[in-house]
């Protein structure tokens, strides 16, 4: 089964599978890109910060479902390694768990894609669970497709942006299981 077909099953099954608002640095306004939206839960963050919000995401249940909940925002059934976008088209663009479902190539062309349509000065906010995740070793089995960046990881591979901020953010769940992710703020 592809990689589409796995997460539209997903969705299909998980019709609220993240809920409410997710956190992302905001130091921006104007139009914002959502790569991989899902559900749309940074979608949801983006509208309430004031951004003219675009979502993207290969899974066409996904993007129904964002349709459905946000008719004030723009969604399209697409590729984060060939966005369907002009040139300079976007001042935020977000990557809340995406990279983790993309291969070497795909982050390269993802990467891209980015500086692509991303205005001189814009930012991009990547979010991506590190190894040390207690998701990490139940997702070892899963037919999705998954791994893990430190934030070194992130930032090499957006060479060429400027680092603002680069962090690993760890803290204990109230089970003493360990969330571990990235944040990468670079600027273009």
């Amino acid at each position: 089964m592809r990689q589409e077909e796995l997460w539209d099953e997903f969705y299909s099954k998980n019709r609220t599978a993240w809920k409410g608002n997710t956190t992302v640095p905001i130091r921006v306004t104007g139009k914002a890109l959502d790569l991989g939206c899902g559900n749309g839960k940074t979608v949801s963050t983006l509208i309430d910060e004031g951004f003219e919000v675009t979502g993207i995401d290969f899974s066409e249940i996904a993007v129904q479902q964002c349709r459905e909940r946000f008719p004030q925002a723009e969604f399209v059934v697409g590729s984060v390694t060939d966005l369907p976008f002009p040139d300079s088209s976007f001042d935020y663009i977000t990557a809340v768990h995406v990279l983790e479902h993309i291969d070497d190539k795909q982050l390269s062309d993802t990467v891209d894609e980015v500086s692509r349509v991303l205005r001189e000065g814009g930012l991009v906010f990547i979010r991506s669970f590190t190894e040390r995740d207690m998701r990490s070793e139940k997702r070892s089995d899963s037919d999705i497709f998954y791994r893990f960046y430190e934030v070194q990881d992130i930032v090499d591979a957006f060479k060429g942006f400027s680092v603002i901020s680069a962090e690993l953010k760890e803290e204990r769940t109230r089970f003493g299981t360990l969330r571990s992710r990235a944040e990468v703020l670079l600027k273009l």
